[in-house]
């Protein structure tokens, strides 16, 4: 019913203005992006209660873990990725001077 809509709107817009066509087509790409966007936060949400209550197959579950510790990573301070960098730095230098 809202696509139906929305169409109907498109289409007499494309009637009554010269640019109802490029306007049209502006607002369902807004649409489109808009549906995408509340499903990938859907599937989500989906994955996480999946994981949470074990429902997830081996694979799954560490794609999930994998994923999570990304997003994770993403979102840390400045001073939290030196620590990190720092850590890993070190460790390198420890695997560096084992091999030679």
């Amino acid at each position: 019913m809202y696509m139906m809509l929305v169409l109907v709107v498109g289409l007499v817009l494309c009637l009554l203005f010269p640019y109802g066509t490029i306007l049209a087509g502006a607002i369902i790409f807004a649409l489109v992006a808009d549906n995408y966007r509340q499903t990938r936060n859907m599937r989500e949400d989906i994955r996480a209660i999946k994981h949470h209550l074990g429902l997830m197959n081996k694979g799954d579950a560490q794609e999930y873990t994998m994923d999570k510790q990304l997003t994770d990573v993403e979102h840390l301070d400045s001073d939290q990725l030196k620590i990190i960098n720092r850590r890993i730095e070190a460790e390198l230098e420890k695997e560096s001077k084992k091999n030679s």
